[in-house]
């Protein structure tokens, strides 16, 4: 039989799946280290939610769609992004928002007959959409890991479902930049060998780092001969 490949929810409606093919799995840490291998760690009874994610526990079955799940497939997390992303993916606006503002009031001194209040009010107004389309980004994005695939839904009027089998995955990335550090969030990333490039990301995941080993270990398990993944 045939094992899927990886797929967005685009290519699965055209019925086109990329060449992968399966290769050793290494690790690259937050440091440029690169590990090979796994630390041996076996995943716990399922859970969707990792500890001290600072946020409510979800239950999958609340948010995944029925037919996502194939038989005796078992979720083992699913979790949103931090709050935190609400910020990161506004921030650019946020400071243009800001800049218009101080702009304004610079003008108001050069050029009394600018309409000040207007152009402030606009900059609010720009900003708080903005926020506003954050939160919504946020709200409909979910990242999923079971004992066969790891999975990203997001999208906030047609959604967008990107699935990888674990059988397929080559490398995992974990990305901590400065802001991240900052607030204690990440971002994972995944790769495949037939594109030898990120295929899909979960940003700014709460514990990243513990999240990343708990992904490494299912991808262990599901490699290995006679794993659920095969």
């Amino acid at each position: 039989m045939t094992k899927p490949e990886c797929l967005s929810e685009t290519d699965r409606r055209a019925g086109q799946a990329p060449g992968i093919h399966h290769s050793d799995f290494g690790l690259l840490s937050p440091f440029g280290f690169r590990h090979s291998g796994f630390s041996g760690r076996t995943l716990e009874a399922p859970y969707t939610q990792a500890h001290g994610s600072h946020g409510h526990t979800i239950e999958a079955a609340d948010l995944l769609p029925a037919h996502l799940l194939d038989g005796d497939e078992i979720v083992i997390l699913a979790i949103k992004p931090s709050l935190w992303f609400v910020v990161f993916v506004s921030f650019r606006w946020l400071m243009a928002a800001l800049a218009l503002i101080l702009a304004a009031g610079w003008l108001a001194e050069l050029a009394p007959q600018v309409n000040t209040p207007m152009i402030i009010k606009a900059a609010a107004i720009l900003a708080a959409g903005r926020i506003a389309l954050a939160v919504l980004q946020w709200a409909s994005r979910l990242y999923v890991l079971t004992n066969r695939r790891i999975m990203r839904l997001t999208g906030i009027l047609n959604v967008d479902l990107f699935e990888c089998p674990l059988t397929k995955i080559q490398n995992t990335y974990v990305t901590l930049g400065w802001y991240e550090r900052l607030t204690r969030v990440g971002t994972i990333s995944f790769a495949t060998a037939g594109t030898g490039g990120v295929e899909a990301s979960w940003l700014h995941v709460n514990n990243p780092l513990e999240l990343h080993e708990r992904v490494r270990s299912a991808i262990h398990q599901a490699q290995r001969p006679g794993g659920s993944g095969i």
